[in-house]
């Protein structure tokens, strides 16, 4: 896990080099430019389905298909799922809790990239406290880039052999949130650092599969317990 680690720290810094070009790459598929007319047909459908890889949805589908496919794995299905699910809150809690940004379909070209940027700390900030819950003013980071990234973690150390179908597909589903106006680049890159790191933590050592053994048998003991006490 230390590379996945090193990954998500890399990730959190290019977020900050891709701030340059969020205002010119993001007005483009807004108003739309010249790029965002290219993107049409097939192509545009690839990139708009691919938006199930980073949706709870699409999220429970795969799991459902990996605990009916492979019987060897069945009984860590729970493990892509935690983690994609854990990865996105915790991207929808920075979003309230830490920098609050305005999405690029309901932003003001004409003003400066920074002025995106409308509150610190919204959570105790009362200049941000009339946007807060409201979707447009929830940017950074992007909680679908985090699902997408955590879930390529997860299942990557499951099928090691698949990891660049799953970050092809994170890269995909990251692409679709500014290809829809939702993110601005630095967001998506941003979501995809917080999700790599909360797979990190969670999976690193096996922690996961070894809180989730320990919990289990402490529900079970709790059961027995009650069940003698019935009886």
């Amino acid at each position: 896990m230390r590379r996945i680690y090193y990954l998500a720290a890399a990730l959190f810094l290019l977020g900050f080099l891709a701030l340059p070009i969020d205002h010119a790459v993001s007005a483009n598929f807004v108003e739309p430019g010249d790029l965002a007319w290219k993107i049409e047909g097939d192509l545009r459908t690839l990139f708009l389905l691919s938006e199930a890889f980073a949706h709870g949805t699409g999220v429970l589908v795969i799991v459902i298909a990996m605990a009916v496919l492979d019987r060897r794995h069945r009984n860590l299905f729970y493990v892509p799922l935690l983690t994609a699910l854990g990865g996105g809150m915790m991207a929808n809690i920075l979003k309230v809790s830490l920098l609050a940004r305005i999405r690029p379909h309901a932003f003001d070209f004409t003003k400066s990239n920074w002025e995106s940027f409308y509150a610190a700390l919204p959570l105790f900030n009362s200049a941000a406290w009339p946007h807060l819950g409201q979707h447009d003013y929830q940017g950074c980071p992007s909680a679908h880039s985090a699902t997408a990234a955590a879930l390529a973690v997860a299942l990557t150390s499951i099928y090691p052999h698949g990891r660049w179908l799953f970050v092809g597909l994170s890269l995909l589903a990251g692409f679709q949130r500014v290809l829809v106006g939702a993110h601005f680049p630095s967001d998506v890159i941003w979501g995809w650092s917080v999700g790599t790191a909360f797979a990190a933590v969670i999976l690193d050592h096996n922690r996961l599969i070894r809180w989730t053994n320990a919990w289990v048998r402490r529900v079970r003991r709790v059961w027995g317990v009650t069940k003698s006490a019935e009886k």
